[in-house]
């Protein structure tokens, strides 16, 4: 994950729902940028808009997109055999 959403869920999860200036002063990001990465993450499914112009992210919400994004990547693979060691 880029390293400006990862500080924006952080930023969330520990302060609670806030706006993008509050966001931006926090992170030390622009207000353009902010917003960016807000829209990138809200349509991922990592946090919420509410009604207030503010942003909210809670831990179980995160933690439940990272396994479904987890599961997507899962790939059973085939039982390998490995032949026995050489004994001399």
């Amino acid at each position: 994950m880029n390293r400006t959403r990862s500080q924006i869920l952080r930023f969330l999860i520990r302060s609670g729902p806030s706006t993008t200036g509050v966001l931006a002063s926090g992170i030390q990001a622009s207000r353009a940028t902010i917003r960016r990465h807000l829209l990138i993450l809200e349509s991922a499914g990592y946090i919420q808009a509410l009604a207030d112009e503010r942003y909210s992210a809670h831990a179980s919400l995160v933690e439940c997109q990272l396994i479904d994004l987890a599961a997507q990547y899962s790939v059973q693979m085939p039982p390998t055999t490995v032949p026995p060691l050489a004994q001399d």
